[in-house]
């Protein structure tokens, strides 16, 4: 059912119901992974939490990809990565001990908690990512919800462990608020979500057999914007 439901809020795009959707698929996913792999739960609840998404990501990017639309491609994904997030995020505020994978690594949040990250380092480690996501999209296809809860959950639990340190007026006034990390880590996010929705439209173009040189020069312009985002992102970081 819940596949179903989201497969028809992407269609509608509604973008809100979108979000409230896959924080309910976060959390089930959170809640099957702490009760029943307690010792793998921080790897196990992305995983689950992708099982509803990857029927209707496929489905929806196959509709859309002889005339694809990527500003309401990348918000459909963008909207599902926000409830993924603040499905993670509110668990972690309460259960942090299941989130040992995310807590113990930046993952693919890039460098953000490294001391003094400079911009090769950063650039050179999320166009790593941006790559792979990219490619591992396009050869998989539906690895993307995958990428994406994974991605999520990186994020979710994050910030929620920047919120648990600290309190009141400090989460806004520290330098280690959760807002100074808003510019770049949206930048970034933008454009490892652009990678995975270039991925996946360019599976099925390949599926599909459009090899057209417009309708790869379309698909180039989408690259650009999401490898720019990447370095921007990176620059704001470490500027």
């Amino acid at each position: 059912m819940l596949p179903e439901l989201i497969l028809r809020e992407e269609e509608l795009l509604d973008y809100k119901a979108l979000a409230g959707l896959s924080l309910f698929s976060g959390l089930i996913g959170i809640w099957i992974a702490s009760n029943f792999f307690s010792s793998q739960a921080s790897i196990v609840a992305p995983l689950i939490a992708a099982v509803p998404l990857v029927f209707p990501l496929m489905k929806f990017y196959f509709e859309e990809e002889e005339n694809p639309d990527f500003v309401e491609e990348t918000s459909v994904y963008g909207s599902i990565f926000v409830g993924l997030v603040a499905a993670f995020f509110i668990s972690a505020i309460f259960m942090p001990e299941f989130f040992t994978t995310q807590l113990e690594t930046t993952g693919l949040t890039g460098e953000a908690t490294a001391q003094n990250p400079t911009f090769t380092g950063v650039v050179t480690h999320n166009l790593t990512l941006f790559i792979s996501i990219l490619a591992v999209s396009a050869v998989l296809g539906s690895a993307g919800a995958f990428i994406l809860a994974l991605n999520a959950s990186m994020v979710g639990v994050f910030f929620a462990g920047l919120v648990s340190d600290l309190s009141g007026l400090e989460i806004i006034l520290s330098n280690q608020s959760p807002l100074a990390y808003l510019p770049h880590t949206t930048l970034e996010m933008t454009g490892f979500m652009i990678a995975g929705v270039l991925g996946t439209t360019v599976s099925a173009s390949v599926y599909r057999q459009h090899l057209s040189w417009e309708h790869w020069r379309q698909l180039s312009k989408l690259f650009v914007v999401g490898f720019f985002a990447v370095v921007v992102g990176a620059f704001i970081e470490t500027v």
